[in-house]
Formats: C-alpha cells, structure tokens, sequence
C-alpha cells in the first residue's frame, strides 16, 4: 500500500553525516564483474576472504546501495539486515507490497545497522523502500523539506538525497543514484545475488500460456473433426469460404500474383451456424483454429485487452496457417466515440494487428462473426481490415433438409415418421440451424420419457436390449416441435427469420 504523507515538519536537529571518508585508491582497471553465480543454491560469502569482507564493509552503506541502484532492475529486490535469514522473513511478512515478480534478491551485510529494509522497483519503474521492522520509520524529502513516516511493512518511493530516519541508529542513511567512486569492481564482495529470473521466466511463459488458451478454444487433434459436409443450407457461403480462405492455404503457388485479403465478416441471424462454419473451414484446410468470443474477452480482462489480443495474434503467427475466429466480435469493434475509452483503446489496438497482418505475408486469416453488423465501427470493416463481409442466412427448405439429415444421421428415428412433412413444418416456423438441432435432440429425450428409459435408469434396470429396440417416433418429435414454439412465445426473443 501506497501511503501518503502525513505530516510536513521540518528536521529539529541536524542529521550527523560524519561517516568515514571511504578510500579513493580504488583501482579503475578492475573490470566489470557479474553480480550473479548461478552455482548459488543460497546466498553464502565463503568465497570471500574474511578480509575482504572486512574491508568493502568499511565502505558506507550508502555508497554500497548507490552502487546497486545503478544496476537494479524492475524485478531486482535489495535487501539490508544484518541477518540474511532473518531480513528474509521480514520480507515475506510483506510480499504483497511488492507488485512485481521477484527475479533477483540482493543482499547486503550491515552490521552496524539496526533494523532491516528492502528496495525495489514497482511496476511503473518508480523506486521504493519498504520498511520491513515491526515499527515506524521516517522518511525525508530532501526536495519538499518535510518527513513521513512509514508504518510496518508499508512501502514508499525514494529519491536522490531523501534520508531514512531509522530510531536505533544514530545516522541516517542517505539515498544516492550513485555512489561517491565507482564501486563496480568490488560489488561481488559486499553483495551476493540468488538469480531466480530463468525460473519466473519460464513461469511467466507458461501463466501466459494457461491465460491465451482460456481465452481461445482449439481444436484438439482427438475430437471429431467437423467439415462442410457437417454444415447445411449455407452452400453459396460454403462456396465463397472456399475460394477467399480455403483454397490460397491450400494451394499457394496459385495466388503468388494475388492481394489476398485476410479479413473477413461473417454476419446473421443467432443460430445459423456461423462459429460452426469456421470451424469446418479451418479444418478443411488443415490450419490452426483459434477460436474466442469478444464479449467474453472485453468483459474478463479490463485494463489487459491490448496485450491479449497482441498474445493471440502472436499465437497465429507461430502456428500458421492459423484462423483466428472472434465471435461477437460488435463487442469490441462497437463505434467508436462514446464514453468507453477503454473499449476504444482495445479497438485501436485489433485494428493495428489487423493492419499489420493485411500488410504482411503471415498465413493468417480473421474473421468476425456478429448479429449486429450495422454497429460494427466503420475503421473495422473498410478496405484493408475486415473487408470482405458474407452473410450466413436462414436456410430455405432444401437447407432445412440437409441440416436435418446431418442432424439425424446417428438418431435411431421410426422408419414410419414422415419427415418431408417434419422438415416443412420446421421450415415453416422459421428455424435455424441450431433451432434444428434443438428439436431433434429433445425429441430424442421426450422419446426416452415415453418409452421409461429414464426409469429404467433410475432403477439401475436398464439393458443392452432397451437401446435397441428403442425408436423416436411421431409423438416425440410432436412433443418437440411444441415445446421449442413453447420456449419461443415465453422468451423475447422473435423466430429467426421474422418480418414485420
């Protein structure tokens, strides 16, 4: 937590600087020496001569700090105590303080110290102390000309020549950007590192990793693959997927000479298998899916919209040929001009990406699907984004008739049922796709009421024999079709396909 300045004196007494002049013969032909042995499991000084130590912690403790501030780095945490082990507990009394990831720890021996401190750098690259004592401590602004005071295991920020006011000592410590000579030769003997950055990173990777695919569904390799031939009714659109997507991924040599455009629009009523289509092409032409919905990722993930979509673009890239399906996509590509500057923050970025890949040779392909075409923001589907838009529609009768058969195929329906009369009737009422399917499926259930397979299931009587015997008849798909035109009339929402 972030405190703020709580009162404005100034300091009664001057502070007593009069700390030991440090030695200027240090030499300046040392070279630059790395601050981190990975060999180290835990800090330890037994490479360093008793001696030596004696003699770099002769050098001011705000001489030695200085020296680390030049090369700290957001991740870096310094550490002061006289005890490592003990400082390292104080720590984790107040880790959540620290808002960055911790990939190097730093630590320098104090003896003549009192008390324990820790320095880091915060998200935004501003430098903090962070008083890790069970008591208060001062700070004071050089600048202002007035003192804070930070409470146990509060952090605050840190400039040049600011002091920390510690009540055991009788000095201040001073904060310089740079120590009085260069101390970079002897760093390794009054400072040991632990360099836990390969690990954090490898974590970071795969966080980053676990985030993407909840916010994108692929198509694994195990589950039955759908085509176009699972798809019904939608053949003019089927036939223009094929010519725009499917046959530049699998026939490249052929369009050498041609501006391929790589953003498409698929609009239309909900339910006529629009998600459904995609996925079939991108398995058609054997290519990575990645499929998200808009809505979901603006809602989710506010404040990190920007770099998730550069993660999923990134994504595509290292797995092309890829198709990158955004579903509810009038979620984010909304007009612009309102008062969600963070969704236009996040449209500006899709609308980048989507630049960038129209200017490139990436094998990738986007396409947005939506009910809502007209609130699509103009900069989104213009000439070089989103630029083609193909309408899937509601299925005339003989589209009503390819998605029942596909639907049907596994269904072990009676034989007697007269289903030119069914696929009219469901015509007639307008349904979609997914209305069909609806109805199939439910109608398979009611059928299981009717027959007692349900019963027989709660009994634990069921047999091999029920299953096949088992039909769906008249009745059931009857059933069906009345309770779907029942769900209809309850809700809001009017039949696919309806016009005033």
């Amino acid at each position: 937590m972030k405190i703020l300045p709580i009162n404005n004196i100034a300091l009664n007494s001057q502070i007593n600087k009069n700390n030991k002049q440090v030695k200027n013969n240090y030499s300046n032909n040392i070279t630059d020496l790395n601050l981190l042995n990975k060999n180290y499991n835990q800090i330890s000084f037994r490479a360093v001569s008793k001696e030596s130590l004696e003699f770099v912690l002769k050098i001011p403790l705000e001489d030695r700090l200085a020296s680390m501030f030049e090369k700290m780095e957001n991740g870096d945490v310094i550490l002061v105590g006289k005890s490592l082990s003990q400082t390292k507990l104080k720590l984790l009394e107040c880790i959540d303080n620290i808002d960055t990831l911790i990939k190097r720890v730093f630590y320098l021996p104090e003896e003549k110290h009192k008390g324990y401190l820790g320095f880091f750098k915060d998200k935004d690259g501003d430098r903090q102390v962070i008083n890790l004592n069970d008591y208060d401590i001062r700070l004071h602004d050089a600048e202002a000309l007035k003192t804070d005071v930070l409470t146990a295991n509060d952090s605050f920020y840190i400039y040049d020549n600011d002091l920390i006011i510690m009540p055991n000592n009788k000095e201040a410590l001073q904060i310089k950007d740079k120590p009085k000579v260069d101390l970079t030769g002897y760093r390794k003997n009054f400072c040991k590192a632990v360099d836990f950055s390969k690990g954090v990173q490898e974590e970071i990777e795969k966080l980053n990793r676990k985030v993407v695919s909840q916010l994108s569904r692929e198509v694994k390799e195990k589950e039955t693959k759908v085509t176009f031939k699972d798809v019904g009714g939608q053949d003019e659109l089927i036939k223009e997927l094929k010519r725009s997507i499917l046959f530049p991924i699998k026939y490249p040599e052929m369009y050498e000479n041609f501006d391929v455009n790589k953003g498409f629009i698929l609009y239309g009523p909900p339910g006529t298998g629009k998600t459904h289509i995609a996925r079939a092409l991108a398995n058609e032409a054997e290519a990575n899916f990645i499929s998200l919905n808009g809505l979901e990722m603006e809602s989710k993930w506010v404040g990190e919209s920007e770099e998730n979509w550069r993660n999923l673009f990134e994504e595509a890239r290292q797995k092309q040929p890829s198709i990158l399906f955004i579903d509810e996509i009038d979620a984010i590509g909304k007009s612009r001009g309102g008062t969600d500057v963070h969704g236009d923050k996040t449209l500006n970025q899709l609308l980048t990406l989507i630049s960038d890949l129209d200017q490139s040779k990436d094998n990738i392909y986007v396409i947005g699907a939506t009910n809502n075409f007209k609130a699509l923001d103009k900069a989104l589907t213009r000439s070089g984004r989103l630029s083609k838009h193909l309408e899937a529609k509601k299925p005339d009768l003989d589209g009503v008739r390819q998605i029942y058969k596909i639907h049907s195929a596994n269904k072990p329906i009676d034989k007697d049922i007269d289903e030119e009369t069914l696929i009219k009737r469901m015509f007639e009422l307008n349904a979609s796709g997914a209305d069909i399917r609806y109805i199939i499926n439910e109608a398979h259930i009611l059928g299981y009421d009717r027959a007692g397979i349900h019963e027989k299931m709660e009994n634990g009587t069921i047999t091999g024999k029920d299953k096949r015997n088992f039909r769906i008849n008249q009745e059931d798909f009857d059933k069906s079709i009345q309770k779907f035109i029942e769900t209809r009339e309850g809700s809001d929402r009017r039949p696919i396909g309806f016009n005033k």
